[in-house]
């Protein structure tokens, strides 16, 4: 396997600019998720470190060797696509061993490669199918299978399991993870789901409009956003943002007042953020809470184990996620306040975190 770093890189297209500057490294036997929404640049990073897309600016680096000027094929890196890529004729043999043909490897390594990552996929009763005697997540398994068995310095995923249903996705980003674990492989993996995002990767890289906003685990990401944006992105459901300022310790906006906790560094205008979770409804426990305003409930929904209330305090909407034993009903009028501890404080201008 190997290491992948990325300097300020760059990418155009005549007068659009797709990536800005991005620098990144990724480990040895890294799992490095690039989450972001449509469009901020994520793919087509991707496809320039395969080298399917040029760099317009900058050096992609494997294993510390500059690969801008190398082809796809020699740059030893696997890639596994969104709709699995695999050639309709051919059947799953054919199709894992297909790149292996063309590069001249005897027919004896050859087989047991493929024999070697069918069973790690648990696909050798299919290899003799043809894609469409397969189901979708079959397919999925056959296209890693293809490309595992190059035994490439890295794998790079596009969205392989966004064509899945919810059971298969679940399903296939377990057998993901093992992959991951039993390969020790170096993965680069793209998606916009929450879950994979939050749950596959060891590290993640948050885009938007081309350019990195935080680099870090995915709890890091969760409980210390770099930025309104991030916090905004992970997290499902999205983090409540109230808009406000900060004088004495005090945090006032036109709905709601109270103290912030010791050591606030913040003054002037802020947006306030707070997590569902931390959004309390009926709770009377003064001293970890602000003080609480009357809010309505406007529309519940029963998530199983849990509610979402969408509540209405004055003219500002919040989202609380509550104990599924809660029984309040549109139309109520409840008590709620914030959980101090999950209060993040960014600046109004910068966007950036300040508490």
């Amino acid at each position: 396997m190997a290491s992948v770093t990325l300097r300020r890189i760059s990418k155009r297209y005549q007068e659009a600019t797709v990536l800005r500057e991005v620098s990144l490294d990724i480990a040895d036997r890294e799992f490095m998720i690039l989450v972001g929404p449509s469009g901020c640049g994520k793919s087509t990073l991707l496809r320039m470190i395969a080298g399917l897309e040029e760099v317009t600016e900058g050096d992609i680096l494997i294993d510390g060797k500059v690969v801008n000027h190398l082809a796809p094929r020699d740059r030893e890196i696997a890639m596994v696509f969104q709709d699995y890529a695999l050639y309709p004729h051919m059947t799953v043999e054919e199709n894992m061993s297909f790149g292996l043909r063309l590069r001249g490897l005897a027919k004896a390594e050859i087989d047991r490669r493929v024999d070697e990552a069918a069973a790690v996929l648990q696909i050798k009763d299919l290899l003799k199918r043809t894609p469409r005697q397969l189901s979708g997540g079959q397919r999925q398994r056959v296209a890693i299978g293809r490309a595992i068995v190059r035994k490439p310095k890295a794998f790079l995923f596009d969205e392989p399991l966004s064509n899945l249903d919810a059971k298969l996705r679940e399903e296939m980003r377990i057998e993901i993870a093992k992959l991951h674990q039993r390969l020790g492989a170096t993965i680069i993996y793209v998606t916009h789901d929450q879950v994979e995002a939050m749950t596959l990767g060891s590290r993640m890289a948050v885009m938007n409009g081309g350019i990195i906003q935080q680099v870090g685990t995915p709890a890091e990401a969760f409980f210390r956003p770099a930025n309104h944006f991030v916090a905004g992105f992970i997290g499902s459901p999205t983090m409540n943002f109230i808009d406000g300022a900060v004088a004495g310790g005090m945090f006032k906006s036109p709905d709601m007042g109270f103290k912030l906790p010791g050591g606030t560094r913040a003054s002037g205008p802020v947006i306030l953020g707070i997590r569902p979770e931390g959004v309390c409804v009926n709770k009377t426990d003064g001293s970890s809470l602000s003080e609480p305003v009357p809010a309505a409930i406007e529309v519940v929904e029963l998530l199983g184990y849990k509610r979402n209330l969408y509540l209405k305090a004055g003219e500002k909407r919040l989202l609380a996620t509550v104990d599924a034993s809660f029984d309040g009903k549109p139309g109520d009028t409840v008590s709620m306040s914030l959980q101090l501890a999950g209060i993040h404080l960014f600046d109004q201008e910068t966007k950036g975190r300040i508490g």
